[in-house]
């Protein structure tokens, strides 16, 4: 009996220890496979660095990356309208100032005369003392450039470039002579042209009001008839407090110009008064009425009739 309980004792001691190092075993596998779960999976991915985006290019940039590809200029005006820089290249292979344009707005080329077809001996520079080659203004709040060339001379022509809805575009191209006036007085400036600059005596620029129709600068002979007609007070009041001959003709010409010469003589005798002098003396205000009793003056009759709409599709213009 004794015996049996020994066995039974034993037994139980061996089955302990067998499960003890089972058990053992168990957790050392489970984390072996657990480390090895770790070394064999992917360490997670790592964020992205956040870097930002390159600012914008300055205008310095810009304009650097444009001389890279535009090279060999000779001049280049930087002109602020309307919040935009917009900067002209110039190139020359002729006697004059320029002979090639571009036109950048922002960093960005908006023309290219070469590209465009257009044609011309030579340029101007506007302002030689600012050392700015193109004149730049708004005009009924488009930014506008005007180029005088050398082609007409020794009278003027003119490219003129718009900007009509974001794009660049050649309004005018024309033997003309072109100011910009605020021609009705309603604050906006109008364009202005006259074949010809004018001479003294009696020899007046036949400037005419134009307005663009279709991308074309069509004459308003309506506009052009009252601009003279409220220039004629305006004109007489600035010889009135400033009797000089200077004066005196740009009056007698708006009366030549609306064809009222008549009226004209009739008001010699203030004209003598205003500037100190008499019928007869030899000055200037005889010089003039001498000068139309004797019709030695241009004829202009009937002149705004003949206007006609300026060229502005052509890549270069007619001799």
């Amino acid at each position: 009996m004794r015996i049996v309980s020994i066995l039974v004792i034993l037994l139980v001691l061996a089955g302990c220890s067998s499960n003890g190092g089972t058990g053992d075993s168990g957790n050392t596998n489970s984390n072996e496979a657990t480390a090895a779960a770790e070394l064999a999976s992917p360490s997670p991915l790592a964020s992205p660095a956040v870097t930002s985006l390159p600012s914008p290019e300055g205008s310095a940039a810009a304009a650097s990356r444009i001389e890279d590809q535009y090279k060999g200029f000779v001049h280049k005006d930087s002109i602020a309208l309307k919040n935009d820089n917009y900067e002209i290249y110039y190139w020359n292979s002729g006697e004059f100032n320029y002979t090639q344009f571009v036109v950048a707005k922002n960093g960005e080329i908006l023309f290219d005369s070469k590209a465009k077809g257009l044609v011309f001996e030579g340029g101007y520079s506007f302002d030689e003392a600012k050392k700015v080659w193109a004149e730049a203004l708004l005009q009924n709040d488009r930014p506008t450039l005007l180029f005088s060339l050398a082609d007409n001379r020794p009278e003027s022509a003119f490219i003129v470039l718009e900007e009509i809805s974001g794009v660049l575009q050649v309004t005018v191209h024309d033997n003309v002579l072109l100011k910009y006036e605020d021609a009705d007085q309603d604050g906006k400036l109008e364009l202005l042209a006259s074949p010809y600059s004018g001479q003294m005596p009696l020899g007046p620029a036949l400037f005419a009001v134009y307005e663009l129709k279709d991308n074309q600068y069509v004459p308003d002979t309506a506009r052009t008839l009252q601009y003279y007609k409220d220039q004629l007070p305006l004109k007489e009041q600035n010889y009135k407090s400033a009797p000089t001959e200077n004066n005196y003709e740009a009056l007698i010409d708006v009366y030549l110009l609306l064809d009222r010469l008549d009226e004209a003589q009739a008001k010699f005798p203030e004209f003598y008064k205003w500037a100190g002098q008499t019928a007869g003396d030899g000055g200037f205000v005889d010089t003039y009425s001498q000068l139309i009793q004797n019709g030695s003056y241009e004829p202009v009759n009937g002149w705004m009739d003949k206007l006609k709409p300026l060229e502005h599709g052509l890549t270069h213009i007619p001799k």
